[in-house]
């Protein structure tokens, strides 16, 4: 990512959070890909639904 966007490590941030296959949808698909679907450059193949 850094060398794509040209820039350095300081510049990017990563977070990794445990959510169980059963909150998938609910904690993570629903708000962050579909309510923010606008934001999302590469979006999934998938619909977990």
């Amino acid at each position: 990512m850094t060398r794509t966007l040209n820039s350095g490590e300081d510049s990017v941030s990563v977070g990794i959070e445990d959510v169980t296959p059963n909150e998938w949808t609910a904690k993570v698909y629903r708000p962050d890909i579909i309510d923010k679907a606008d934001t999302i450059y590469k979006k999934p193949g998938y619909d977990p639904q």
